[in-house]
């Protein structure tokens, strides 16, 4: 599936127009919740007629929720924006298993970011976390991170740190600005602002990082990696 009709110039116009909508923000946030994890692949014209909106709205949801890998193949080979949104961005993960999931949160940051901190679960962390496989050592885990950063060009402003809590130097730095999150870890932000307002710091912004579907229309995950079913850019593995 190719993303032609974002290179419409009336795209952008569309786009802005359904952000406008009052009703936006709660359909969103149904599909997300409610849609995505049981129909990742679920068509635009699907969605319109099951939540009654309008099509384009239901094209501009899926297309921030959710992206197919050869359409990140793509955006991939587009340079980095000369102006960024936010001065200082930050995300984090265990990135044991580094896949498109992975590559694509960190494409999000560094389009929106000057600068990006970027936090590694520790091993402590890790093995609190329950992870039903095995989880590689800290070291090999960052040391993989940055073979990915430098194959994308990703290594100005770019800091690396160790979590040792699930919200590391969101809650603790003052010099944020926005924080990069998956659409199933978008509930994090609110927990995260609760506790930076306490500390009278200034709320972080999210920037949503779609879903990366695999060639046959499902997440691509560590767990499907490493069970075989597909490649880390989510083709499908011959058997």
């Amino acid at each position: 599936m190719r993303k032609d009709y974002a290179k419409n110039p009336l795209w952008r116009v569309l786009v802005e127009t359904v952000r406008s909508m009052s009703l936006y923000p709660v359909h969103k946030s149904y599909v997300r919740e409610r849609i995505i994890p049981k129909e990742p692949s679920i068509s635009a014209e699907e969605l319109a007629v099951r939540l009654g909106m309008p099509l384009g709205e239901a094209m501009v949801i899926l297309d921030e929720l959710r992206i197919y890998a050869s359409d990140l193949e793509e955006e991939l080979k587009d340079p980095l924006p000369a102006e960024r949104k936010y001065a200082h961005v930050c995300l984090g993960g265990t990135f044991d298993t580094i896949h498109y999931g992975h590559v694509a949160l960190l494409m999000v940051a560094f389009k929106n970011g000057k600068r990006v901190t970027i936090g590694v679960t520790s091993d402590e962390l890790a093995k609190k976390m329950g992870k039903s496989h095995g989880i590689k050592p800290y070291s090999e885990r960052v040391s993989n991170l940055r073979k990915v950063l430098e194959k994308y060009r990703w290594v100005e402003n770019v800091n690396v740190v160790k979590l040792d809590d699930p919200y590391g130097p969101s809650i603790t730095d003052a010099t944020l600005d926005a924080i990069a999150v998956s659409p199933f870890t978008a509930f994090r932000v609110a927990e995260i602002n609760v506790i930076r307002g306490e500390r009278l710091m200034r709320p972080l912004e999210m920037i949503e990082c779609p879903l990366v579907l695999a060639e046959d229309g499902k997440p691509i995950s560590s767990s499907r990696i490493i069970r075989g079913e597909i490649t880390p850019d989510g083709r499908l593995v011959s058997r």
